[in-house]
């Protein structure tokens, strides 16, 4: 076979793989079979920056999905820190609320012992004005004595009763206000809890 029938050959064989590709991209792209070198061209140059869209869509979204990722990240760590913040006021909270369990304990023993000490003094005033009224005879001087004297124990005895009052009153007012301090601690404590175990869900 000559050279001159080698080139036609190749020549040939080119033109075909070259008619075939064409062909095949015209279908590929959805073209009429009667297409023309311009709207193959067009059609070529329409998919190719389909293409370059897509690439730069695809490279948005990777940059927007690795922003979101980051922020996610910071919110996960902001949410941890305020979590371990919550615990610790939390343990605050607790230490407080046994805190003042124990200071309303205490003051119920000392108004306990406040009290005893009260009627202890009461019985030995009463003790006292019987003794008197034993011992003193009817004489009018003895009378008016023993009238004077009844008359300071009543005094002593109204003061006593009423100091006892006043102690009684005081002891409540602190008892009562303990325990409106412990049940909002409590309600404090709770909502924490809470408040913790919705963040942690």
């Amino acid at each position: 076979m000559s050279d001159t029938d080698l080139q036609l050959k190749v020549w040939k064989d080119l033109a075909i793989s070259k008619q075939i590709m064409m062909d095949a991209a015209a279908k590929t792209l959805k073209l009429d079979k009667e297409y023309t070198q311009e709207q193959l061209q067009q059609a070529l140059d329409e998919a190719l920056k389909r293409s370059a869209d897509a690439d730069a869509a695809i490279s948005k979204a990777r940059e927007d999905a690795d922003n979101a990722i980051a922020e996610t990240k910071q919110e996960l760590a902001d949410t941890q820190k305020a979590l371990n913040e919550l615990k610790t006021e939390l343990a605050e909270t607790q230490a407080q609320v046994e805190k003042l369990e124990q200071q309303l304990e205490n003051s119920r023993a000392d108004a306990d012992r406040q009290l005893k000490q009260l009627k202890a003094a009461l019985a030995e005033k009463e003790r006292a004005l019987k003794a008197i009224n034993t011992t003193l005879s009817d004489t009018p001087e003895n009378v008016v004595k023993k009238m004077k004297t009844l008359k300071k124990q009543k005094m002593d005895e109204a003061d006593a009763r009423k100091k006892a009052e006043q102690a009684l009153n005081t002891v409540r007012k602190e008892k009562k206000q303990l325990e409106q301090e412990l049940k909002e601690l409590k309600e404090l404590q709770e909502s924490q809890e809470k408040s913790g175990d919705e963040e942690a869900a």
